[in-house]
Parts: C-alpha cells; structure tokens; sequence
C-alpha cells in the first residue's frame, strides 16, 4: 500500500535499515508510458490529494551492504562533479553517485563576469544587483532574488577554480591568436552585446558569456572531467557510477543518507552521510508524467519541439526523469510553486531571431518582431499551424548590422551567406506578388499577405509602428527586389535536423532552496542534511527561461556545486 502526501503534507513511510536509521521514502520515480519515445503520452493517475507521483512509494529493505561517507552526491553532471570536488578539497569524505556510465555534460556557454579572466577577456563588470533584478523581472518575480544574487557575486570567483582544474586551457583573447576548434580545448568570450538603449530595444540583455570549445563538439567537458580527476585525486571520493539513486534516508527530521540501486544488477546499496545528502539530478524533460503536470505547455505542444541531449544509462533508459526532485519531495522537501521553467528555444536559420517582417500561416503580422530567442519559440508555437515567415529584401546584409544583439540573433552576414540566398530561403520574388505566389499559399492568406506587408511598408515610410511598437530602426520597408521569405514550420523532428524545429533541452525547475542550497519543506523552513544544485534546484528560472544572459544556466550549475561543497565543509 502507498502512503499518499499532499503537497502541503507529508507523511514519512518507515522502516529500519543500516545504523538504526529510518527510511523515508523508496522505490523509484514513476516512469511515463514510453518515455523513451517522442510521442509517448504521460498516465498520471490521480491520488486524492494529486497525482501518483507525489505518493511516497514503499521502502526498500533488500539493502546488500551499507557505506559511510561524511557527504553523498546524487548525480555527477556539472554541479555535482564541482560539488563533489569542492567538498572533497575541504577534506570532506565524499560518497557521488552517478547513474551514467561515466559524468554527463552538455554545450559550452557560462556566464561569467567581475573576474579578472573575464576582464582580460573583454567582458566589462556588471552591476549584480542590476542585473538580478532585470532577471527577476524575466521571471515575473517568482525566482528567489538572494539564489541570483548569490551566484551572481560568486560566478566569477567559481569559474576561475573551476578552469583551473584543465592544464594547458587556452583563453583565445579578443584580439590575440585564434584556435582550431577541432584539435585544441580553449574559451573564448562570445555573445558581447551592444549596450541596452531604453526606448530603442525590445528586451534587456547584458554582456557576459564565454564559451568552452573542444574537438568533436566537446563544449566544457574536458574541462569538467578534469575537474572530477582533481576530486579523485584527493583521495577523498568514492564514485559509483552505474548507480541510481532510489530514495532519501532519515534520521529523524534530517536527512542522513541515499538507498541506491546499480543498474547492471539491480541490487541496493546504502549510503550514510554525516553532513549532508546534495541532490544534483538534473531536470525532468524526459518524464512525460512530470512534463504534463509541471510544463503543460511543453507536453502539449512536445511533438513541435526535438528533444536534445539524451542522457540515458546502460540500459538504454534516459536519466533526466526528476529522480532527485521527487526523493526530494517523498522525503518531505517542497517542490516549488510553478509556472515550472524549460530551455525551449530555436532560431530562424541564416538569419536567426533578427526582427524582419513575421506573418504567421494566416497571413497577418502577429508580434514585435524585436524578441530574444527562447520568446521567439513562445510566441511562434502559438501560431496557427506553428508556422512564420520571415520576410526581408535584398538590402539585408545591411540591415542585419541594426538588430539587437541577443542570443540567436544576427548581426553581421558574410558574403559567402549573401550570395547563396536563394539557397537558405524559401521562397524568392522580383516583386513582392511574386514573393507571395512562389509561397504557394491559398487565395485568402496571399490576401492577407499583400495587406499586411503594404501596412507594415506603410508604418515604416511613418517611422512609427503604429501597430506593435517595434523600434524604428529596425523597420525596414521592402522596397528593394529581389525579396525573400523564409518559411518556419516547427514540426519537431530528431535533434540532428533543428532548423525547423525548437530545441527543448532540459528542466529547470525543482526543489525550493534558500541562498545556501538547502532544500525547504513543505513551511518553507530549511529540511536539515538536504540540498539541491543544478537544475534539481528551484528559485532560479520560472516561465520561461530568460536570455537576459547567455550561459546562465551552466554558470549557476557550476556556481552552487562550489559554493554548496564548501558549505557543508563549513558546517563542522
């Protein structure tokens, strides 16, 4: 019989395993029906005080052997390979589990700022304090101001420790010699930004972001690997890879202690921590029970989107199901008030998010074209057939140099691109009614096509968009033949084909933390010997997830596994 908690209530199954200590909770996260494919439906029966997943399952009491350690960290992806390390350098006896065959990484984007790396790299400081609340703004502000903050004073200070572990990095200055992408590790500052101009930009972004590059599309992870090398080299880390962990052990009102399963046979083991348990799990994207409960706007809508980056382990099973949010939550920890966050976003092809002409499937111009890449996804699949085109004329190379630099956006294009545009479009015309005829679109939408871009070279003649309030200096009238359209139908698809469909890569969303990562139960009070890092961890993105500054996420990632290590280490 499952014991079933609301989530406002929790009430503790028990059982009595290793040194006297009781269990309190068991068994593993629910697995959505098909969850290993991309049309798989989720099934969540409903409890009476929610649905199935939020029920503590039974304990587990087929424990082989029991281990010690004065720390255990649940999953070796970034924030819990900086974790496990910063621990471990403070002398800590480190437990880590990691359900992979090895540590897992993606991409290569961190936000960094007010460190002298970052200023030889060109990155001027920033104002933290602005900037947090510029993103708090984002999130409609539901993030939890002091979690930005914290990492935002301290992400400078973590990505110099964290580098540092790679002998031999190379930093490719602004100005000094560039590097083969295909045979050397190296960072280089990427995504410098114009300054924001209030009245003239759509959205406020802000200059930060260096970007890891390595042979074969490596991003940061030799650099990470490097890092958990210098874990194991204090002699201070136990690593159990193959290990999933299965649930969360109490002594008390504290949490002491991780159930785990090895995958390849199936058999438990336990794991006593002295000073605390740190969930580092990842996300949820691919547990559709969790996805259609949190993200209904991503399950519906999931057949748009190429779900990238799929971590799975031996058994062929993907591993960012929400294991450590869910143990989290069984063993009495809140899972945070939503909207829930996921990175879903895509681009427009040569021309990425720029803010040319967008009419949607019915004809008609339906947004400020002026929009940073994860709100270009929002809007575009709630358009009619998820479809846009992007419509521009020959003057673009030009133009391109007047659009907002953002993530996903373009501001310069090579002659090599210019001159093969009738290539990466999808439509060409030497008048604008032949644009629209080579559309092949019906009677009614060529209409409405013709009215709309005649209103909109209208309201650019003006200098005033009358109707959407995009920025002058980014109206431009298509007077110059020939003329282009892109057409963008987001249909999903594998991740190796993105260019007509979005990306949704990972979860952000999780367990309520206070500045210091420790979990909160259900009163918002801290849950003793438990915390949350990386995208296990809640207060950070909520909606969507904002581009106010590339490569947030993986800095907070690697921010709060140094800073969580640390303070356990100085607990006593």
């Amino acid at each position: 019989m499952k014991q079933e908690l609301s989530r406002r209530s929790f009430l503790v199954g028990a059982g009595v395993l290793g040194a006297g200590l009781a269990v309190s909770m068991a068994g593993c996260a629910p697995q959505a029906a098909g969850s290993k494919g991309a049309s798989s439906q989720a099934t969540t029966a409903s409890t009476t005080d929610g649905p199935a997943f939020l029920a503590a399952p039974e304990p587990i009491t087929d424990v082989k052997e029991t281990l010690e350690g004065d720390v255990v960290v649940v999953g070796l992806g970034l924030a819990g390979v900086c974790a496990t390390r910063a621990a471990a350098e403070a002398g800590l006896k480190v437990v880590a589990l990691e359900r992979c065959p090895e540590p897992s990484a993606r991409s290569g984007q961190f936000a960094v700022f007010n460190s002298d790396r970052a200023r030889q790299m060109g990155i001027e400081d920033l104002d933290t304090a602005e900037l947090v609340n510029e993103m708090m703004v984002q999130t409609g502000h539901r993030a939890d101001f002091r979690i930005l903050k914290t990492w935002a004073d301290n992400c400078g200070e973590a990505f110099d420790w964290y580098t540092g572990a790679y002998d031999g990095l190379l930093w490719q200055m602004p100005d000094g010699e560039k590097y083969d992408a295909d045979s050397q590790v190296f960072i280089r500052a990427s995504n410098v930004f114009e300054p924001y101009r209030f009245g003239v930009d759509h959205e406020r972004v802000f200059s930060g972001t260096m970007s890891f590059s390595a042979p074969e599309r490596g991003g940061h992870k030799p650099v990470m690997l490097a890092n958990f090398e210098k874990a194991q080299a204090t002699g201070n880390v136990d690593a159990r890879f193959n290990a999933r962990a299965r649930q969360l052990v109490k002594d008390g009102e504290r949490v002491a202690g991780v159930i785990f399963e090895d995958v390849t046979t199936g058999e438990h083991m336990q794991v006593n921590a002295k000073k605390g348990v740190v969930l580092a799990t990842g996300g949820y994207v691919r547990n559709d029970e969790l996805l259609a409960y949190y993200i209904p706007w991503i399950y519906n809508m999931k057949d748009r989107y190429a779900f990238t980056y799929a971590h799975m382990d031996v058994n062929g099973d993907f591993t960012d199901q929400g294991d450590g949010m869910l143990m989290g939550h069984w063993a009495g920890g809140h899972i945070e008030e939503g909207p829930h966050c996921a990175m879903a976003h895509g681009d427009l092809g040569k021309l990425g998010v720029d803010a040319f002409l967008q009419l949607n499937a019915l004809g008609e111009r339906y947004i400020n074209e002026d929009l940073t890449n994860d709100h270009f996804g929002s809007a575009i699949v709630r358009q009619p057939d998820a479809t846009i085109y992007q419509i521009f004329d020959a003057n673009f190379p030009e133009q391109v140099k007047h659009m907002q630099s953002s993530l996903g956006a373009v501001t310069s294009v090579s002659p090599e691109i210019a001159a093969t545009v009738d290539e990466w479009t999808s439509a060409q015309g030497s008048t604008i009614d032949e644009l629209i005829e080579n559309l092949d679109v019906d009677a009614a939408v060529a209409a409405t096509m013709k009215t709309e871009i005649e209103r909109y070279n209208e309201l650019c003649e003006k200098g005033l968009d009358e109707d959407f309030g995009k920025t002058p200096e980014r109206m431009f009238a298509l007077n110059t033949p020939p003329f282009y359209a892109i057409r963008y139908e987001v249909d999903g698809g594998p991740s190796t084909e993105n260019s007509n469909a979005l990306r949704c890569l990972v979860t952000m969303s999780g367990l309520s933390t206070n500045k210091h990562a420790q979990v909160l139960d259900e009163n918002l009070h801290v849950l003793p010997g438990l915390y949350a890092v990386g995208n296990t961890q809640g207060g950070r993105f909520l909606g969507d997830y904002p581009t106010t500054i590339a490569g947030a996420s993986h800095s907070m990632a690697m921010t709060y596994g140094y800073l969580t290590g640390k303070f356990i280490a100085e607990q006593g």
